[in-house]
């Protein structure tokens, strides 16, 4: 059973948002509707979860919680998440963002295993804050779906 640490686990997730934001330019590129191009080109742009919480750490907290070890590595927020969620030039902005709130979902399984794992209740109160803004932005999405803005 490998053993990782939650640098580890942070270095998938950064992965995982790299690829959210590629998967997001790609859509805004080739799409035929400005509303979805709008939306895309900000989504694009704004999935930098995982430094904006260790910023809020003192470095040694950082440095503390990088180095904790997991005993399990979580299974989630990988290119498996992406499979069917390709989209036609002329998706609709609905359409991205079921896809969005899917993705988010990939998110924030990753991060409750990591929670799950936590040795300490420091690394742990660190993946639920990560927790919590994905599903606050699981909800923003949903609120705009609602709305019809696009």
């Amino acid at each position: 059973m490998p053993v990782v640490t939650v640098a580890d686990v942070l270095e998938r997730a950064k992965h995982f948002e790299e690829m959210l934001s590629d998967y997001y330019a790609g859509i805004a590129q080739s799409t035929t509707r400005e509303g979805v191009r709008l939306l895309t080109d900000y989504m694009s742009r704004h999935r930098r979860r995982i430094d904006g919480e260790l910023a809020e750490l003192t470095p040694d907290q950082a440095r503390h919680i990088r180095t904790l070890p997991i005993r399990y590595e979580p299974h989630a927020a990988d290119c498996k998440c992406f499979v069917g969620m390709e989209l036609p030039p002329d998706a609709t902005a609905s359409q991205v963002l079921d896809n969005a709130v899917c993705l988010d979902g990939c998110l924030i399984e990753l991060y409750r295993q990591a929670a799950e794992q936590a040795p300490d209740e420091e690394s742990q109160s660190f993946f639920q804050g990560l927790i919590r803004c994905e599903e606050r932005d699981a909800i923003e999405l949903k609120k705009i779906k609602a709305m019809d803005y696009f």
